[in-house]
């Protein structure tokens, strides 16, 4: 077998493989020989079978099978050889397949690239302490009201924190633009579910009352086609509401699920659970950090095929509509707003995948099985979903997976910049805030 390889530029490499033509008809005609002891055909005892009918009969068909064969093995050997690791599989141009001549064939493919990992001690770690304060929990409690408001019909004007029923649209320089209008649309003002200009602008609206809003869109607006540029609004508001908070009591307590001790309880119930979030918050923010530090550390190129594999992963968890064939209009917003992340995921995955086995990075079982009962502990009956881990070995490896990315942040820990910043449980569970809505 011949093989030559050429690097067409970044991780991209083409084989160009002959295999000998006498090893490819030895193939076929043991096939045959194989066939001809199996087949049956009528007018022939079984086993008895001439080798010309049979050659007659199925010898293209096992021809093409051969091929097939030969080219997957062939190409197997050939990367084996040449010390190459496919990033996916080829894609494979016969330029030669005629009978009685050498098998030819070019494979194109993307190599992973050869990666030594370093850099380890330039990684800088901020660790958030924090702990939960009787102030941390009254805020829950307060969240939690808002969660059972009760909006009651106001004949006033409205004012922050009241709930008026819109219906609007928008319009910029006379022309539509996505998302500009919405039907009985419930908007809190103040609440930052529409951008402020828009909320202000409600202030003192009244029931049956219509106005027109000037609203300037932000420069780095999400929707590109609105972004720095000023709408001007019609609203017509149907309703005002002031909201009614339920009283902290027992009965509130009970609607939590927390039947004995009232309100002491709850407090109780709650800054346990608040603990265990402020912990795994913790745990994320220093993985994050940890994660950016090996990038930043170790930059490297990136086989587009694994780039654009992980790009329609990350659209088909989020929904994101599948067009046929991809048109092209649609292919390039899902790779606007997927690649990103998708090349930090893939360029992770390199990463961690050569530290471990570079450094010989085991994965405790225990750790394993210490990550089930963690998910577990959040439903109602967690015995049962430990079970239920435990026999589903797909759903087992995810945990591994994640159990395995833990391993390795306390691996790089040890050997990275690690200090200690004071902080709140605001702070560490709400580390940015969500753009406002339009």
């Amino acid at each position: 077998m011949q093989v030559s390889v050429e690097e067409l530029g970044g991780l991209e490499r083409r084989l160009v493989v002959q295999v000998p033509s006498a090893k490819v008809e030895q193939e076929i005609e043991s096939r045959l020989q194989s066939l001809s002891r199996k087949v049956k055909l009528d007018g022939f005892r079984p086993g008895k079978v001439p080798l010309k009918v049979v050659k007659r009969m199925y010898g293209p068909q096992v021809r093409q099978e051969v091929l097939g064969d030969m080219v997957e093995k062939s190409f197997q050997e050939a990367v084996s050889e040449r010390k190459l690791r496919p990033a996916s599989g080829p894609h494979i141009e016969p330029r030669q397949v005629v009978e009685g001549q050498d098998l030819e064939y070019v494979a194109t493919f993307e190599v992973v690239p050869e990666i030594e990992v370093g850099g380890f001690e330039s990684i800088a770690v901020e660790r958030p302490t924090a702990s939960v304060t009787d102030a941390d929990v009254d805020a829950m409690l307060e969240t939690l009201r808002k969660q059972r408001t009760n909006w009651v019909p106001v004949e006033r004007p409205a004012q922050s924190g009241d709930r008026v029923t819109i219906t609007f649209e928008g319009k910029i320089d006379g022309a539509d633009f996505p998302g500009n209008k919405g039907d009985d649309v419930p908007v809190i003002i103040g609440a930052g579910g529409m951008l402020k200009d828009f909320e202000d602008g409600m202030l003192g609206m009244t029931t049956g009352e219509a106005k027109t809003l000037d609203v300037a869109f932000p420069a780095d607006y999400h929707g590109a086609e609105v972004a720095g540029k000023v709408a001007q609004f019609t609203v017509r508001a149907s309703a005002v509401a002031e909201p009614n908070l339920p009283t902290v009591d027992e009965e509130f307590a009970k609607a939590f699920g927390v039947e004995d001790g009232g309100v002491d309880a709850l407090r109780q119930t709650l800054k346990e659970n608040m603990e265990r979030e402020l912990a795994q918050g913790v745990k994320a923010a220093v993985k994050r950090q940890v994660m950016e530090g090996l990038l930043s550390a170790n930059p490297i190129d990136l086989p587009k095929v694994l780039v654009s594999e992980e790009i329609d992963r990350l659209a088909q968890q989020a929904g994101f509509p599948a067009a046929s064939g991809e048109a092209e209009e649609a292919a390039k917003i899902k790779n606007s707003i997927f690649e990103t992340e998708a090349r930090r995921r893939v360029a992770l995955g390199l990463l961690i995948s050569r530290l471990v086995a570079a450094h010989d990075i085991k994965l405790d079982s225990v750790r394993v099985l210490d990550h089930v009962r963690a998910m577990a502990a959040t439903y109602q009956e967690p015995d049962e979903v430990v079970q239920w881990y435990l026999k589903n070995p797909q759903a087992l490896e995810g945990v591994r997976a994640l159990a395995l990315e833990d391993t390795v942040v306390e691996w790089l820990l040890e050997r990275a910049q690690v200090t200690e910043q004071p902080s709140s449980f605001d702070a560490v569970m709400r580390p940015g805030k969500s753009p406002a809505a339009v």
